[in-house]
């Protein structure tokens, strides 16, 4: 069955550039619609239902958060939602946080075929808009947002730092750790470590803590050591970082 899609788009070489690189990589796949306003989108989303939906941040009246909230508020199920914007700015940090796909203008083609492949393998984006737009506020703050999504075995997985106990390096790959269990987190310790503050504190170039899940902290002669979290996990401490986390427990 070919792939059928739908797109939201003000600007009509933006339109023009995205159906013709779909056209290169998925020759069957079907346009079933074109909006270039918020009103002609949301007919659109009551008109078609899409394999997915490539959709503009900025458009008038009020760009994509509008209409999907508008949408939202008509009762209309949405199709996976691929976001395209001009710009890496807060909105791209959001949809990093909640798991929502997007492309950055002008559209490369590999990162194309990736999104497509997602959507082809029923990897799909979510389909909830309440912890994008919590991630958006956020973002616009620079902060981490209160809930945050991974991937899981079944599909994603909507978590809350406040559950968070620890994050560690394993591999390469950063995992967060939950009394779920833990799930790969596809960001950097760099990238958290001003964000989660005042929650979290770097204690080891390979893991962070959340301060208020820290039972016991271990010095050894030589200056290194390790935390006691309230999990029974054991979590190292390097001698460059003790300072900075006696600090911070008070």
């Amino acid at each position: 069955m070919s792939l059928t899609y739908a797109l939201v788009e003000d600007e009509a070489p933006g339109r023009m550039r995205l159906k013709a690189l779909l056209g290169e990589l998925r020759p069957e796949a079907a346009c079933l619609g074109e909006a270039e306003d918020g009103g002609a989108g949301l007919r659109l989303l009551r008109s078609c239902r899409p394999d997915v939906l490539f959709l503009d941040v900025e458009f008038p009246p009020a760009g994509a958060f509008g209409l999907l909230e508008q949408a939202a508020a008509a009762g209309l199920t949405l199709p996976p939602v691929v976001f395209v914007t001009a710009f890496a700015d807060y909105a791209v940090e959001a949809f990093r946080w909640a798991a929502w796909d997007y492309l950055l203008k002008p559209v490369a083609r590999p990162r194309l075929e990736a999104a497509l492949a997602r959507i082809e393998a029923r990897l799909e984006p979510p389909r909830d808009l309440a912890p994008l737009l919590q991630s958006l506020a956020a973002a616009r703050r620079q902060e981490a947002p209160e809930r945050f999504t991974v991937q899981a075995k079944g599909g994603l997985r909507v978590l809350a730092w406040a559950d968070v106990s620890h994050l560690a390096t394993e591999n390469r790959l950063l995992f967060v750790h939950t009394p779920e269990g833990r799930f790969i987190l596809g960001r950097t310790l760099e990238e958290l470590e001003t964000l989660l503050k005042p929650g979290f504190c770097r204690c080891h170039r390979g893991a962070m803590v959340a301060l208020a899940r820290v039972r016991e902290l271990r010095a050894e002669p030589e200056g290194n050591g390790e935390v006691r979290l309230d999990t029974g996990d054991r979590v190292p401490v390097s001698r460059d970082r003790m300072a900075e986390l006696r600090r911070r427990l008070g």
